[in-house]
């Protein structure tokens, strides 16, 4: 179960929906001056994490967040290493305040670690206030039940407690916290040694894959703990190796997968082979190049669009380019021959840049809207294309068919280095670069996704801080 420190406030009326924007008003004391975040799990398959939204605390420890949210999202507030996490709901307001660090805890400085959060609860429904109650029965029971919990004997007392909580909660209409409840019980039950089948039966065959839910995922993981690994050393799927180091044959993969009663679904053997290449990158079960080849068969051609930007963040999270390191070089020609390289291109300027398979019919779709980024952000964003043309020639018959197409493109002349130097695995990949020529996004968000909200922060105006001394601490 996901534990975060969270101190009940008090109950206020309903909060009036007054915008689509999630707006976290806070009360930050002790960390005057510093940046705060607001960030995400991409997945919980990579458990890469992304920054949505940033504010500075003023002089008196405020600071306004703002942001938004399609449903119910699990999310961190970080200020340095210090962190904090809550539940936020679309077309919600949120007051908090975020408690000092525990000063009589030693906490070492180059780790991340909690402090408290207290949530001005606005309604007995509300997603932090049902979870907080919830997992206080929860805790209890486990606590009452510890020496029975590990074994059958568990299961009927367990069942029992989820008959409770279904009745205490029947009045409350929210499928995220229903999705709480089961798969919190779900784990307890996968520690009494329920049998596989049972657990499959009751958890997962026929039930929607609840993809942003940490608790479905907590508990989906942890059921499919090296099932890609151990499957490939039975007999039955003992020609997975083959498919996988050899074939390099996603389809194929899948269809051995299959044979095992557990995968038969295609989109849970194709989540499972994910968390499976994941976890095996390191281990030597499969050649390193072929789970990379998967993967990116995974990135390009699953139906799946969840899976596919799983298999983005799994082959991200393989990159040894960070946030923060140096963007490689590059000198490349443009349409009429004139080459531009990265130091004159961000000079005083951010950098958007983008790889392009001028092929590809969906990548082309999301230049669309870049001419509208560059009319707002042009004066602090530099805007390049990097093409995968092999002349000057071909780069200006596309430009001359696309006139709208305004920025800087370029084609690669590198013979394939500079991709290998980016890393880069698929196309269209963004990348965010600072004037320092460091990666300030890696990948960026693509046109049609977060990075207007970048942008934004970049071209806003910064708050000013006026006699900062040196970061004290409380």
């Amino acid at each position: 179960m996901l534990k975060y420190k969270l101190l009940l406030v008090c109950f206020i009326f309903p909060l009036l929906i007054v915008s689509q924007n999630v707006t976290i008003k806070g009360e930050a004391k002790s960390y005057e001056f510093n940046e705060i975040g607001v960030w995400i799990t991409n997945d919980y398959i990579s458990n890469s994490q992304r920054e949505l939204t940033y504010s500075m605390i003023d002089s008196m420890g405020n600071f306004v967040l703002e942001f938004n949210v399609k449903e119910i999202q699990y999310i961190t507030l970080k200020i340095d290493k210090n962190i904090a996490s809550m539940y936020v709901e679309p077309n919600v307001n949120y007051e908090i305040k975020i408690l000092p660090p525990d000063s009589t805890t030693y906490q070492n400085p180059n780790l991340e670690h909690d402090v408290k959060i207290s949530i001005n609860l606005k309604s007995r429904t509300e997603i932090n206030s049902l979870t907080m109650d919830y997992d206080n029965q929860f805790d209890y029971f486990t606590y009452v039940e510890l020496v029975s919990l590990y074994s059958r004997k568990a299961y009927p007392k367990i069942d029992s407690f989820k008959l409770a909580m279904r009745k205490f909660y029947s009045e409350v209409h929210n499928s995220y916290f229903e999705t709480y409840i089961t798969y919190t019980i779900a784990a307890l039950e996968e520690k009494t040694k329920l049998s596989e089948k049972k657990l499959y039966s009751n958890y997962i065959d026929g039930k929607p894959i609840q993809y942003a839910n940490p608790e479905y995922m907590n508990f989906f993981n942890t059921f499919y703990k090296q099932k890609i690994q151990n499957f490939a050393l039975s007999k039955e799927g003992f020609p997975l190796s083959f498919q996988i180091n050899d074939r390099g044959s996603l389809s194929g993969v899948i269809n051995i997968l299959k044979r095992d009663s557990l995968l038969k679904n295609d989109t849970i053997s194709e989540l499972v082979l994910l968390k499976g290449l994941f976890e095996s990158y390191y281990d030597g079960s499969f050649k390193q190049k072929s789970i990379i080849a998967i993967l990116q068969q995974i990135a390009t051609d699953s139906r799946i669009s969840e899976h596919r930007l799983i298999a983005i963040s799994i082959l991200n999270s393989l990159s040894k380019l960070k946030p923060g390191s140096n963007a490689p070089y590059f000198e490349l020609p443009d349409k009429n021959g004139l080459t531009h390289s990265i130091d004159e291109l961000r000079d005083k300027k951010y950098i958007y840049l983008m790889f392009l398979d001028a092929s590809c019919t969906s990548c082309l779709e999301q230049l669309k809207v870049i001419p509208a980024f560059k009319k707002n952000y042009g004066e602090r964003i530099t805007f390049v294309t990097i093409t995968n043309f092999n002349s000057n020639a071909e780069l200006k018959n596309f430009c001359a068919k696309n006139p709208k197409y305004d920025w800087l493109f370029v084609y690669d002349n590198s013979k394939g280095q500079l991709k290998t130097n980016y890393e880069i695995k698929i196309m269209p990949s963004y990348f965010l670069i600072n004037p320092e020529g460091k990666f300030v996004q890696i990948p960026a968000e693509s046109p049609e996704g977060d990075i207007d909200r970048a942008f934004y922060d970049i071209v806003k105006p910064k708050i000013k801080l006026h006699n900062v001394g040196s970061k004290r601490d409380y």
